[in-house]
């Protein structure tokens, strides 16, 4: 039996038309780690502060370094440990019938994944407190776009709340072992 990852499970067979960088990050057997650099952006406001510093999402800067560590646990499901500038954010990721989960702390979010020309977004449509559906009318907007420059991955995310408004908007690039090549 050939064990899939979460995003293979998702996407099918357009996962092999995306781009090298994003399918090899998502398509791993094994752990890996990668390195690279982020400039961060967040709100300032006492609420989008205070959610960012509870969350572990990054603090604001340019040439933020960034560390990630992809583990798959060969069950289908990956963990992924992400340091930005020593500022730890770790999560689960696994497939359901139609979206990928990440389980992050108590929180559950379901994301679409939509295959695109240049790489691969993601889109939150709903999410969980400790198991129990959330009201739409509260989830946050989380975009992720994945894309690639030659052989390194690209990855830019945006995130803002109902009624607290943008939180955080991370960019940056990530490659194997901090080579700046996927191979």
């Amino acid at each position: 039996m050939t064990m899939t990852t979460p995003f293979q499970r998702l996407l099918g067979a357009a996962f092999d038309n995306l781009p090298v960088p994003v399918r090899h990050l998502h398509g791993l057997s094994q752990s890996v780690a990668t390195a690279g650099m982020a400039e961060i952006t967040a709100a300032s406001n006492p609420a989008a502060w205070l959610l960012c510093k509870l969350a572990g999402l990054p603090k604001p800067g340019r040439d933020v370094p960034v560390t990630v560590s992809f583990h798959p646990d060969g069950q289908g499901r990956e963990f992924w440990d992400r340091h930005f500038a020593g500022r730890r954010y770790a999560s689960t990721m696994e497939a359901d019938t139609d979206t990928l989960i990440e389980h992050f702390g108590p929180f559950d979010l379901h994301f679409r994944l939509i295959p695109k020309p240049d790489g691969l977004a993601w889109s939150l449509v709903r999410w969980r407190l400790l198991g129990v559906p959330l009201p739409a009318i509260s989830r946050p907007t989380i975009e992720c776009t994945e894309t690639a420059e030659g052989e390194t991955f690209v990855f830019d995310i945006d995130v803002a709340f109902p009624v607290i408004g943008h939180v955080v908007h991370y960019q940056g690039w990530l490659t194997p072992q901090g080579n700046r090549r996927c191979t």
